[in-house]
């Protein structure tokens, strides 16, 4: 069996279906027709071309879109400009020209095709559309019958939601709308992917289907609990003596493609069960090498990233799409960090109660000097979902990078992390320290560049032995990495003579392997 799937327009709908079409085995070609999001798009490991659709032509190379391919997934809507009734039909006739009969065809349509009836529609009624681009897609719908027959299916969505397409936005603050007593009809991105899954997976064509959500709540009650929902003004409707509507009947999807709607009732998407799962992520010390796969997929298909100071570029630059807060906190910032902690809060229950795929992005390990135990118990009394991500924190990736075994047989059986705060310590903390070091145990030292000359006398003081080995890594894993070895004894010297930039990790007690 052929598994190879395009779709034309790897948008809002088009990305994620082509992401979870991948993971399920699937070979993937798409399209987009805006240069900006090519770039964006590039960095995927499925073919991307750019291909814009005109009344009267085709720009870019359709065949290489196609070539290959089981199955096109037209993913096309008409555009909200004058005439598309009569532009629209045109654009389908070029792809028409440029396809042939034998490729099996998914066309994304909207119930906007029907005209409102006050009751319930079903695939089989005469379309009359009332706006001009249900217009427009019940004449692309008749062009490709025309062409495809028996290889087409026609997938008739209802109004979408989900991420980024929150209904709180729609309507908020909006004056003066009427019909606040319809039903509405709604579908979820989810289970719009869904849909288009199960047409393929059971190989079901020439039919019509819709695809929409089993609840209908009626338009104000939806709309004005959306916009609570977002802290935002609630839409006020004016009292309508006679309201048109229609009731979207998706019997048929659920029968025929034996589908179970993932959010059947579209007022889940404001309950915290359904909300998408924030992700606090270990980056590592900054090559994006070193991230774990769970770690880089979140990262990949985020749509927010909420970053600390120390994160890479590179890894930064996985997801270009992404909206990125900065969010972290550099030596010598004023602002206390109860406040920032409090903003950074904020954010994550903010931009996850919107229905946004959340990351939060550490450097190192979340739970190794990360403060992501803050994090977890604001999100786990908010009830809010989430998820940890590790990562290699620095010290590991300092030892593995620098060849320093920072545990060895009959050398060290263990490895102290500290930070800079070890200036601080008591005298017993300090004693004890001293014992691992001089017993041949190891001391990882975090943010302790700047406080060297508070530490090192300290720890001279209680270790009486100067020559104990002492190794800085700077900018561990990345280009610039800079590794300085020395002892107890001339390390506040060495650093002044070879100036390290930050971040730097110091390894105590333990030589490289040279």
């Amino acid at each position: 069996m052929n598994k190879h799937i395009s779709i034309l327009g790897l948008g809002w709908l088009g990305l994620p279906l082509a992401l979870d079409l991948q993971k399920k085995g699937y070979s993937i070609s798409g399209s987009t027709s805006d240069l900006d999001n090519l770039k964006s798009l590039s960095k995927y490991s499925f073919q991307v071309s750019r291909i814009k659709i005109e009344s009267d032509k085709i720009i870019g190379d359709w065949d290489a879109l196609i070539s290959g391919a089981s199955t096109l997934i037209i993913n096309f809507p008409p555009k909200r400009i004058e005439n598309i009734e009569t532009i629209h039909p045109l654009q389908i006739e070029q792809i028409i020209k440029h396809t042939p009969k034998s490729i099996k065809i998914v066309f994304v349509s909207s119930t906007s095709v029907y005209q409102n009836t006050n009751g319930l529609i079903d695939e089989t009624i005469d379309c009359y559309p009332e706006k001009a681009s249900g217009t427009a897609l019940i004449k692309a719908e008749y062009l490709l019958k025309q062409h495809f027959g028996s290889n087409l299916t026609i997938l008739r969505l209802a109004g979408l939601i989900g991420s980024k397409r929150h209904p709180g936005r729609f309507l908020a603050n909006k004056k003066q709308l009427k019909n606040p007593n319809v039903p509405v009809n709604l579908i979820h991105q989810k289970d719009a992917v869904g849909l288009i899954e199960a047409i393929l997976k059971q190989n079901c064509f020439g039919e019509v289907i819709n695809g929409c959500a089993d609840v209908h709540p009626k338009r104000r009650a939806y709309y004005e609990n959306a916009a609570f929902h977002l802290n935002l003004p609630t839409p006020v409707f004016e009292a309508t003596t006679e309201e048109r509507y229609k009731i979207i009947d998706n019997s048929k999807s659920k029968s025929l493609l034996n589908y179970t709607y993932q959010f059947s009732n579209p007022e889940w998407i404001f309950t915290k069960t359904y909300l998408p799962e924030i992700s606090i992520i270990g980056a590592g010390p900054g090559n994006k090498n070193l991230l774990t796969l769970k770690a880089f997929e979140a990262i990949e298909n985020a749509e927010i990233i909420l970053h600390d100071n120390l994160i890479s570029d590179e890894i930064l630059n996985i997801n270009t799409k992404a909206e990125r807060i900065y969010v972290g906190r550099k030596f010598g910032d004023i602002e206390d960090q109860e406040t920032r902690q409090n903003k950074i809060n904020i954010l994550m229950k903010a931009h996850c109660e919107q229905g946004e795929r959340v990351v939060r992005l550490k450097s190192g390990d979340p739970y190794i000097y990360g403060r992501a135990a803050e994090e977890a118990r604001f999100l786990t009394k908010q009830n809010l979902p989430f998820t940890v991500v590790p990562g290699i924190s620095a010290a590991l990736a300092a030892a593995s990078s620098a060849n320093i075994p920072i545990t060895e047989r009959r050398q060290s059986n263990a490895v102290l992390i500290c930070t800079a705060h070890t200036a601080d310590y008591s005298t017993a903390q300090l004693k004890g320290i001293a014992e691992m070091l001089n017993a041949g145990n190891t001391l990882a030292l975090y943010m302790g560049l700047k406080s060297l000359d508070q530490i090192i006398p300290k720890l001279l003081e209680v270790c009486k032995n100067p020559d104990i080995p002492i190794s800085a890594i700077s900018n561990v894993s990345r280009q610039n990495e800079v590794l300085l070895s020395s002892t107890l004894g001339r390390i506040e010297n060495d650093v002044k003579i070879q100036e390290l930039q930050m971040p730097v990790v110091f390894l105590i007690g333990a030589e490289p392997i040279t």
